[in-house]
């Protein structure tokens, strides 16, 4: 099962976004875990395309995929430059509050809480691919 749909570019599109993908996953019967994780990593992504690209007025497509025992959450936007979600940071989670800088957190978090993680960009278009296993 597929479902796809575009969500306007700000932050207010949250909920809706939440709603539809809880829509299909609970359908699904994906489990709590996964849920959680697919939730936190729409969410970061999204408000990172929304945050990092304040000039773009396209809409960001969202789709979400089940397939066997494993969540595909794709995100795509149109008009934006290359950032690749894949390319490691270096973030050290250990170092006190007060040494950090801030940024790179939330992307470092999608890398180890996605069981697969791809990027691909050409022509302006952006699309992030997520998948985790589905709990069931």
């Amino acid at each position: 099962m597929t479902m796809e749909r575009a969500f306007a570019r700000s932050n207010d599109s949250l909920t809706a976004i939440y709603e539809f993908a809880e829509e299909i996953l609970s359908k699904n019967a994906v489990g709590d875990a996964a849920c959680y994780s697919v939730h936190l990593a729409l969410e970061e992504l999204f408000v990172n395309m929304v945050k990092y690209n304040p000039d773009v007025d396209s809409d960001i497509d969202v789709g979400v995929a089940i397939i066997e025992d494993k969540v595909t959450v794709t995100l795509t936007e149109y008009g934006v430059p290359e950032f690749d979600v894949t390319a490691p940071r270096n973030v050290d989670i250990n170092a006190p509050l007060a040494e950090r800088t801030p940024g790179g957190l939330g992307v470092y978090l999608i890398q180890n809480l996605a069981d697969s993680l791809e990027y691909e960009y050409g022509d302006g278009r952006s699309r992030v691919i997520f998948t985790k296993e589905s709990g069931v």
